[in-house]
């Protein structure tokens, strides 16, 4: 739920970028710099929350970031200007960024090992509703109020959330022993974590290249609109759904490594046969389009708990700054990933170029876990 509310703060907002650019007679671009603003905070400050996880605690954290992603909504209703507005963004970002770091690492702390599969999978299913609904939702409310009111109901939400957050969320991570040599520079001289989080990283980021790709690939290539994106997006999240309704039963009955490469080798092959058919057509049909994404992200639902789990499994005082430094390696993999393919985005033969770099990811992600690494390697 804190999840859902913290990733709101964007998917909610964004039908309302046009009406924000109509009613504050802004340009485009000054427009885009709120989606651009509020993105840059949540990556930056991601090392943030991972430092105070451990100093103010799971419950303090949540509430924090909940009080400060409230009072950024009201005065991003208040606005009187862009520049207010730009700099509201931007602490609304940094706000976000607590559930992201919080809720998996509680998750892995308070759960027992064979529940943690399930636990991730939970929580990535608010992450692939609330990027469908939400924007589906905002469309709705800007028929009875303008822009500011998505402000008031992210206001409304956080404050509704509050109360559940100090009646669930621990004081203190489980097992937590601050005496544990818990620096950046320890964790990421566990070669485990290493391997699994830049493996998942590069998963992710593999999805976010193609996700952020695929408008100009369906206009540019196959001549379609905003309607062919939004049915390949609810494609995708069904299909991830699905996995992940599946993958804590999986885990448990193949394993964690086993999982991991099954989810691997089907988005591997799913992607080879995408560049494949690239190669030889030029232009892929629309419905090979959907049925790579489909199999994409039905196997990301199946291997991410598993990795990003299994990733996490760190003495407690390491897993805030672990969670920080592996999110932070998925968004960097994703904006490096879009900025790579992004030349190639606006011509017809788009679809090679973007599978090529897409699969290029994938392979090195499966390299990174082909060995699985085991928990013996865990650093103490």
């Amino acid at each position: 739920m804190v999840t859902g509310v913290s990733m709101a703060a964007l998917d909610l907002y964004l039908p309302a970028v046009p009406a924000l650019q109509s009613a504050l007679s802004i340009s485009v671009p000054l427009a885009q710099a709120t989606v651009a603003v509020y993105l840059a905070g949540l990556a930056g400050a991601q090392l943030l929350w991972g430092e105070l996880l451990n100093r103010l605690g799971p419950r303090r954290c949540l509430q924090v970031g909940l009080m400060l992603l409230a009072l950024t909504s009201l005065g991003c209703a208040l606005a009187p200007n862009i520049e207010t507005l730009l700099a509201l963004r931007l602490l609304q970002g940094v706000a976000a960024a607590a559930a992201t770091i919080v809720a998996p690492s509680v998750v892995r702390a308070t759960l027992a090992e064979a529940d943690v599969v399930r636990g991730i999978a939970a929580i990535s299913m608010v992450e692939a509703i609330v990027p469908a609904a939400a924007p589906v939702l905002g469309t709705l409310l800007l028929r009875v109020t303008d822009w500011r009111g998505t402000f008031w109901v992210l206001m409304a939400l956080s404050l509704l959330v509050l109360p559940w957050v100090v009646r669930i969320a621990p004081r203190r991570l489980p097992g937590l022993d601050l005496a544990q040599h818990a620096s950046y520079l320890a964790i990421a001289r566990n070669p485990r974590f290493l391997r699994l989080a830049l493996s998942h990283a590069l998963c992710m980021g593999a999805l976010l290249t193609f996700l952020a790709s695929s408008p100009l690939l369906l206009e540019h290539s196959l001549g379609l609109g905003a309607a062919a994106f939004a049915l390949q997006q609810v494609l995708g999240v069904g299909a991830f759904m699905l996995g992940a309704t599946q993958s804590g039963r999986l885990a448990a009955r193949l394993g964690h490594a086993r999982v991991v490469w099954l989810g691997s080798g089907v988005q591997v092959a799913a992607c080879a046969l995408g560049l494949v058919g690239a190669l030889l057509w030029g232009q892929l049909p629309y419905l090979a389009v959907l049925g790579y994404w489909f199999l994409f992200c039905g196997a990301l639902a199946i291997r991410g708990p598993a990795s990003f789990g299994d990733a996490l499994a760190l003495p407690p005082a390491q897993m805030g700054r672990a969670t920080a430094m592996l999110v932070l390696a998925m968004l960097g993999a994703g904006a490096f990933g879009t900025q790579v393919v992004a030349p190639f985005m606006g011509h017809a033969d788009s679809a090679a170029p973007l599978f090529a770099g897409v699969l290029a990811m994938l392979l090195v992600s499966a390299a990174l876990v082909w060995r699985y690494p085991t928990a013996s390697t865990v650093a103490a």
